[in-house]
């Protein structure tokens, strides 16, 4: 046995050189739930970057929709005069001014035995002022062509609805002059006042929803987006 053999005097193993050492394996870096591969590092960017270009685009779209719905207009009474300023039998157009000059409006009230409707003059298609003609007793719209009937009711042309309307009331004054007491249109006098208050849009059955912008549906396949409000 050569002198460079040492053995272990209780069992005689071998304790010398050996002709290969092999070191201990390196860990994978793949293993580690923490390590992040070239590959993965893109794939996460890209996807980040396709989250915030989505976003970018669809919550506006949804805001510019739903926005409309949630900030209902400041309710404000206007007194637009005395009854006998519009005579039973007659469409009267008077000018009112809105909570900003946005809201300056002119409005066609209408007034048909018991009825009285005040009907706003802006277009439904796309807003434009539409005029009323005494001779055939319909709004016509100048712009692009939508007609209604002396209602606001949509007879031709593009629009989505039929012209919106305002709330009403009658007051009667008290001779104290403080307060005033509503009166129904039925019982009232000619110098009760007239009052207009909020606009609302309607269907093609007058039935009263919340407004809406020029264009915009109330029935459809739209329709849920714009829930029904009570005039």
């Amino acid at each position: 046995m050569s002198d460079d053999v040492e053995l272990d005097d209780a069992n005689a193993a071998y304790r010398g050189p050996r002709a290969i050492d092999l070191p201990e394996p390196e860990p994978r870096l793949e293993d580690d739930p923490d390590y992040v591969t070239r590959t993965k590092f893109l794939s996460l960017v890209a996807i980040a970057g396709g989250v915030a270009m989505t976003a970018a685009i669809v919550v506006p779209v949804i805001g510019f929709a739903v926005a409309p719905t949630l900030e209902p207009e400041v309710v404000r009474w206007v007194d637009v005069g005395p009854l006998s300023d519009f005579p039973d039998g007659e469409t009267s157009s008077i000018a009112i001014s809105g909570p900003d000059p946005e809201g300056d409006r002119r409005v066609f009230v209408r007034r048909r035995g018991g009825e009285l409707i005040p009907i706003w003059n802006r277009c439904a298609h796309l807003g434009c002022p539409v005029s009323y003609s005494p001779g055939g007793d319909v709004f016509a719209c100048p712009c692009h062509g939508g007609a209604y009937d002396s209602k606001g009711l949509v007879t031709a042309g593009p629009p989505a609805r039929p012209l919106d309307r305002f709330d009403y009331k009658v007051v009667r004054p008290n001779p104290g002059g403080e307060g005033a007491q509503d009166v129904a249109l039925a019982n009232a006098k000619p110098d009760d006042r007239l009052l207009i208050g909020r606009p609302y849009s309607i269907d093609e059955d007058e039935a009263p929803f919340q407004l809406h912008g020029p264009g915009e549906p109330v029935s459809g396949p739209l329709r849920n987006l714009y829930p029904s409000a009570g005039a």
